[in-house]
């Protein structure tokens, strides 16, 4: 149990993390911040995956992975 939480956690904070990378990179438009943001995005999903695997709650996987998505689309449009 408690090592199911400490993915969990794990998930949640690369998912923080990615989330205020995304937003300062977003905000000042520097190529280097939204490349930075890219990397972690891709942290992060892969910390998703690796949970998911260890039979993360099926709910919870689908809420990360739905942040995880909206954070890829605005670096995307923000390097367009």
């Amino acid at each position: 149990m408690t090592e199911d939480y400490n993915e969990i956690e794990q998930v949640e904070l690369a998912i923080q993390a990615a989330e205020r990378m995304v937003g300062q990179a977003t905000m000042s438009m520097d190529a280097t911040q939204l490349q930075n943001a890219t990397q972690a995005l891709d942290e992060a999903k892969q910390k998703l995956e690796e949970a998911k695997i260890i039979n993360l709650n099926h709910d919870h996987w689908e809420y990360s992975n739905s942040r995880l998505n909206r954070l890829s689309h605005q670096v995307e449009n923000a390097k367009d």
